[in-house]
């Protein structure tokens, strides 16, 4: 194929990047079929009626002047500038400029040519780069989550699971090596130890694995009435609010989005500790709510023996027990499965307390995605 003068014109018109030639002020001298098509504008719109500038909108217009211009002027071509041209509907195009300069006109007029290639579909490639390097960096974040916990599991296995099992293993030889006498005290104080280690063993397995149980992230979120959930709690609770006569004041609580098994943990757990960790006189523990722009805040407030302000980030942590009363049963997991909960839902947990004074638990739940629906 011979190049006439009908092909190059068509191959300047049609080429698959935009072309212009502009003044030294921007005006808008010609501009090819490709770049009319990119913007939506005829020839006559733009050609000797617009300036680039015009097609770049206020910022770049700044850019434009302050910093392109005098850099073609001083180095005669500028290479591989990211800039974002207007439409005629408003909408954007992302664009990569190479320009150079060509001629001086007889009348002494700078003439630059302007090559402009559509960057749409690469910005979509670095935009999903970008999102697959973020999901990548939140899967290892996970995965070293995920094995400080294997971590945490393998030492409570090791050591606080094993306490009480070694404690058995040791009566039971003492028996073998020894033998029991007939004294029914010391028979009874025999099976009362294996039963107490027993239990505490029971208690810690089942701690261990209802905290395996709460997703590292909790993906589907749903409209969840607080109420309903309290409720739920209280009901799961019965036997203990009568053992302990326990008065719960639930105020008017919100739906928010959240899974509601976990939910119902969150709320078990924190009354369980409310009622553990009582004072002399009979628990009160009241549940009220705050609203914020995107969140929540429930409060859990208890008029229990309360802990010491430098304790108060201590007790979220996995396995953490407090040098309160060792009688009281626990493992240390209660509060660390409630953190990892809200967690799980985008808040965060606090507590407020000074010993002797009670316990206010703080954590944050997000909104229902309409309005309407968060009240009941």
């Amino acid at each position: 194929m011979i190049l006439n003068k009908e092909n190059l014109k068509d191959l300047y018109q049609n080429a698959p990047c935009g072309y212009l030639l502009m003044k030294d002020d921007g005006s808008i001298v010609n501009a090819n079929n490709t770049l009319l098509e990119w913007l939506g504008y005829e020839r006559e719109e733009i050609v000797l009626e617009k300036t680039f500038q015009d097609l770049v909108g206020m910022g770049g217009k700044i850019y434009f002047e302050t910093h392109l211009i005098p850099l073609l002027q001083m180095q005669k071509e500028i290479s591989e500038i990211n800039l974002e041209l207007e439409r005629k509907d408003s909408s954007k195009i992302p664009v990569l400029l190479n320009a150079k300069l060509v001629q001086d006109s007889p009348e002494d007029e700078l003439i630059y040519r302007v090559a402009l290639s559509d960057m749409t579909q690469r910005k979509l490639y670095e935009e999903e780069l970008l999102l697959a390097q973020k999901e990548a960096e939140e899967k290892t974040k996970q995965l070293k989550q995920i094995n400080e916990e294997l971590e945490r599991f393998a030492h409570s296995i090791s050591h606080d699971l094993q306490a009480p099992l070694n404690t058995i293993t040791s009566l039971i030889s003492l028996y073998e090596e020894e033998g029991l006498s007939e004294n029914e005290e010391k028979i009874k104080e025999f099976f009362s130890l294996v039963a107490t280690n027993t239990d505490r063993m029971r208690m810690m397995i089942r701690d261990l694995l209802s905290y395996s149980k709460i997703d590292t992230k909790t993906k589907n979120l749903d409209p969840v009435s607080l109420k309903e959930v309290c409720q739920e709690a209280l009901e799961l609770l019965h036997a203990d609010i009568q053992k302990h006569n326990a008065t719960f004041d639930i105020g008017d609580l919100p739906t928010v989005m959240g899974e509601r098994s976990q939910l119902v943990r969150l709320f078990q757990n924190l009354f369980s500790n409310a009622m553990k960790y009582r004072s002399e006189e009979d628990p009160v523990i009241e549940v009220y709510s705050e609203k914020g722009d995107d969140f929540y805040t429930i409060r859990v407030k208890d008029n229990g023996m309360g802990i010491d302000r430098e304790d108060e980030e201590k007790v979220f942590e996995f396995m953490e027990r407090l040098d309160t009363d060792k009688s009281i049963e626990g493992t240390g997991i209660g509060l660390s499965t409630c953190k990892r909960v809200v967690e799980n839902h985008g808040g965060n947990i606090t507590v407020c307390s000074e010993a002797g004074d009670g316990c206010t638990f703080s954590f944050t739940l997000p909104l229902v995605e309409q309005e309407e629906n968060v009240r009941e």
